[in-house]
């Protein structure tokens, strides 16, 4: 089975979040994590159940939040490499190196 590797970005892209949704409502950062989590399963699972976003990155929805996962699925290895709200400018991750 592939393994998932979470980039320093995404890292920092969960973390915030958690931070953010922490402060807003009681235990609604454990609910994000858990739907973050469930993604990271599914996208481990099957690889290819995100579309193309660009060449190779692929674009996984989340179903309960507004958050998207960009990842690059490697013969061995699954890069996640941001985890963005929906409404954000995606010039931002675009800009980020692979890290």
């Amino acid at each position: 089975m592939k393994r998932l590797v979470i980039l320093p970005f995404a890292e920092i892209d969960l973390k915030e979040t958690l931070d953010y949704y922490k402060e807003k409502t009681e235990g609604i950062d454990i609910v994000f994590l858990k739907e973050i989590n469930s993604s990271f399963r599914q996208i481990l699972k099957n690889p290819e159940i995100a579309p193309k976003y660009r060449r190779d990155i692929q674009k996984f929805v989340l179903s309960k939040f507004p958050f998207c996962i960009y990842y690059i699925d490697t013969v061995q290895v699954i890069y996640i490499f941001a985890i963005f709200h929906n409404k954000r400018n995606p010039k931002e991750w675009q800009r980020r190196k692979m890290q």
